[in-house]
C-alpha cells in the first residue's frame, strides 16, 4: 500500500486497519449481500467477524466515505496495471505469472524498485521453470479471458522492461546455472 495511503489511514481518527476499513466499506453497501475473505489465523477469523457484527448498511458518515475515497486515490495513482490478480489470464501457455508480473510492476510505483524486482525475482526466476513477463510470445489467450480488458501483452513488455534489468539477469542466469547442479 502506498505510504500516502497508510497515512491516511493512520491519521484518521477512529483506528481501522486497512482490511477492517475494506470490510466496513462493503458491509455499508446495500447491494453487497454476501462478503468472502481469504482467512489464514484464528486472529483474522476473529477480526472478520468482530467487523461483520458491528458494521451494517449505513454505518459509514460522510467523513468516513471521503477519507476512503482519498485512500482510493492514493492506491490508483500509483497503479500502473488494473489487475486485480483474478487470475482469468492463467494459465499462460509459456508460463509467464501475469498476476505475480503486474503485482510486482505496480509495487515498482508505490514502493520503490528494489522491493518491486526483489517480489519480481522470487515469483519469477526462483522457479523451476521461469514465468518472466519477456516470455510472452503475444499470443493473446490471456486477454481473452481478462475481465478488466487490460492489455496484458502491451503491459507485459512495459513490466519486463521496467523489472528485468542487469541485477535480474544475473540472478536468472545464477539461477539457472545453479538448477543444472
Amino acid at each position: 500500500m502506498p505510504e500516502e495511503a497508510k497515512k491516511l489511514f493512520a491519521e484518521y481518527k477512529d483506528s481501522y486497519t486497512p482490511a477492517q476499513w475494506a470490510f466496513r466499506w462493503l458491509y455499508n453497501q446495500p447491494e453487497v449481500t454476501c462478503v468472502l475473505s481469504g482467512m489464514n489465523t484464528l486472529e483474522m477469523i476473529d477480526d472478520n467477524v468482530k467487523t461483520a457484527s458491528t458494521t451494517e448498511i449505513g454505518s459509514l458518515g460522510p467523513e468516513e466515505e471521503e477519507m476512503l475515497q482519498r485512500v482510493v486515490y492514493a492506491i490508483n495513482s500509483r497503479m500502473k496495471v488494473g489487475c486485480t490478480g483474478c487470475g482469468y489470464c492463467m494459465p499462460c501457455p509459456k508460463g509467464v505469472d501475469i498476476p505475480g508480473t503486474f503485482s510486482s510492476y505496480n509495487r515498482r510505483y508505490y514502493d520503490g524498485k528494489f522491493w518491486s524486482v526483489v517480489e519480481y525475482i522470487k515469483c519469477t526466476a526462483l522457479r523451476k521453470t521461469s514465468t518472466a513477463a519477456s516470455n510472452c510470445v503475444g499470443c493473446g489467450n490471456c486477454e481473452a479471458h481478462c475481465p478488466q480488458h487490460i492489455a496484458i501483452r502491451e503491459e507485459l513488455k512495459n513490466a519486463s522492461k521496467e523489472l528485468e534489468g542487469p541485477v535480474y539477469k544475473v540472478v536468472r542466469k545464477f539461477v539457472e546455472l545453479f538448477k543444472a547442479f
